[in-house]
């Protein structure tokens, strides 16, 4: 895509109203609202109900304001407000970092994303820099787009008499004055003494901090306010100055020869055909024949499932570019090149199932841990990938392969939802426990609190030292949450901490010989009779 296409599908940012904004003032006065909102749900506030809360108010803000538009926007892009507030919501519900992460990450995504398709509702049909633009320039957008309507609503209150448009000047110029004065007072405070002296004494019936404190959520809402305010006009956009790129005519056109292509296939095909005989012969054929190699089973398998996933990624991107970039004019050609890349999607697939296999013979002897989770769930779903790029390739439409993996994608995260990670590691080692007798207590004790009331359960089924090191783990634990949500706001609430603290409850009396305290470094400690340990679980929080 050259940079005249580009600009020709932005437009001219600045100075360019597309969509002429009917009710400018409804408009600004949602922005204001939603960004008020920001303010109260984030302002010193770590993330919990908020973030479930906001997104609600953003996509009623966002439909409210099209109703007021008129915008006929697409019903079929409105579907995409299900997996918005799935993913807001869910982010209230675990605590284990990946998932909230991606559950947060998603919804961001996802809200720029139906912005980008507000209107005209063609989120199937783009290609991989569709999504790039779309992630990428719908931010930028939020924020250049708000001062045409700002303007519009200025004229609607001050279109009477001259004189309220000079108020109003006066009150920009004083806004704009403001942090400049702070920032010089500042620097001159800090290099006379004497003349810091005097501003302090006439400053003295001011609450410095309580005026600076204001002064910064006053302007996180204005902030708030344009943010959003320009979201809902860059999804009032005229849909045809968004061309989606590619789709008629290729960026790039193929230039590399149906040989080259043959000969890189054809040797990837014969090294993975090579690599999948020894699995067929060691991993897939069982523990006898590796004996005789002089490895035990456990030395063989367990290694090596994360470099063979990587291969898979990357064979992947290898298999796409090749598609792309590979002159392929005639249907005999066309057949070679599929039938050369089927044979290394299926050989992928049977790399993947040996990534999967190492990888189950590695948590029945270590245990189950987060990246060993993650990548346990991630493989099923690059397997479904590499089907659907199959099924394309043979369709001849690629361009919807774009799509296709921001589904896996979603299904994955869904999947970690459904999943619940933290939980799900507990139990796997449970069962593990049963049968080897072997805990590691205090990597339990360090995931988060959505184990936290099957690990009071889990208590009276231990044998006496592993109990007394779950104890002393899930008192220094419960002192640690209470401590956070006696400081946090009910923005920060968490469904998962309250369910913690209530299962913390039926073990307060057991909690009562163990002392915990707050090393001047921040760190958690716990001692009982004469022995002292560091807590697994660590909220870092510093003393004075």
């Amino acid at each position: 895509m050259t940079e005249n296409e580009i600009a020709k599908d932005e437009g001219a940012l600045e100075g360019k109203q597309e969509r002429k904004i009917q009710f400018p003032l409804i408009l600004t006065l949602i922005g204001f609202l939603l960004g008020l909102a920001f303010e109260i749900l984030f302002y010193g506030h770590p993330i919990g109900i908020s973030f479930s809360i906001m997104a609600l108010l953003c996509v009623a803000g966002l439909l409210i304001a099209a109703r007021q538009e008129k915008i006929p926007f697409s019903k079929e892009n409105l579907l995409l407000a299900i997996p918005i507030l799935f993913f807001s919501i869910m982010s209230f519900l675990p605590l284990e970092p990946l998932t909230v992460f991606l559950n947060v990450v998603l919804t961001l995504m996802l809200f720029a994303l139906w912005v980008r398709t507000f209107i005209s509702g063609r989120l199937l049909d783009f290609g991989w820099l569709d999504f790039g633009l779309a992630l990428s320039f719908v931010p930028i957008e939020a924020w250049i787009r708000p001062w045409g309507v700002l303007g519009e609503a200025q004229k609607r209150i001050f279109k009477e008499g001259q004189g309220r448009g000079v108020l109003l000047a006066i009150f920009r110029g004083l806004l704009l004055a403001i942090p400049i004065l702070a920032v010089f007072l500042g620097l001159l405070m800090a290099a006379d003494l004497i003349f810091q002296e005097r501003v302090e004494t006439a400053l003295e019936w001011l609450d410095i901090e309580r005026v600076m404190e204001y002064a910064g959520r006053t302007i996180i809402v204005i902030l708030g306010t344009l943010f959003f305010l320009g979201a809902l006009v860059a999804a009032f956009r005229d849909p045809s100055e968004r061309k989606l790129i590619g789709q008629n005519k290729p960026i790039l056109k193929a230039f590399l020869g149906f040989i080259e292509a043959v000969v890189i296939l054809g040797a990837v095909d014969l090294l993975f055909a090579s690599f999948l005989a020894i699995q067929f012969t060691y991993l897939f054929g069982g523990e006898m024949n590796i004996t005789l190699t002089g490895y035990t089973y456990a030395e063989y398998a367990r290694r090596g499932f994360g470099e063979l996933v990587m291969v898979g990624v990357l064979s992947l991107g290898l298999i796409l570019g090749l598609a792309w970039w590979t002159k392929r004019e005639s249907a005999r050609v066309r057949g070679c090149f599929n039938g050369l890349s089927a044979l290394l999607v299926v050989q992928v697939g049977f790399i993947l199932a040996s990534a999967l296999t190492r990888l189950l013979l590695y948590e029945e002897a270590y245990g189950f841990t987060r990246l060993r989770t993650y990548t346990h769930l991630f493989i099923p779903w690059m397997g479904i990938a590499l089907v659907v790029f199959l099924v394309l390739l043979f369709m001849a439409k690629l361009r919807y392969f774009a799509p296709a993996v921001a589904l896996c994608a979603i299904g994955f995260t869904v999947t970690l939802n459904l999943v619940n990670i933290d939980v799900f590691i507990l139990g796997r080692n449970v069962n593990r426990y049963e049968e080897s007798e072997d805990l590691d207590v205090r990597y339990l004790a360090s995931l988060s609190e959505d184990t936290v009331p099957e690990l009071v359960d889990l208590v009276q089924d231990l044998s006496r030292e592993e109990k007394e090191d779950l104890m002393r783990e899930l008192a220094c634990w419960q002192v640690q949450l209470e401590t956070q949500m006696e400081e946090q706001t009910w923005p920060s609430t968490h469904l998962s901490r309250l369910s913690a603290r209530d299962a913390f409850g039926v073990l307060e009396d057991d909690f009562i010989s163990y002392e915990i305290y707050q090393e001047d470094w921040g760190t958690w400690m716990v001692r009982v009779g004469g022995d002292e340990r560091l807590c697994a679980q660590q909220s870092w929080s510093w003393v004075d």
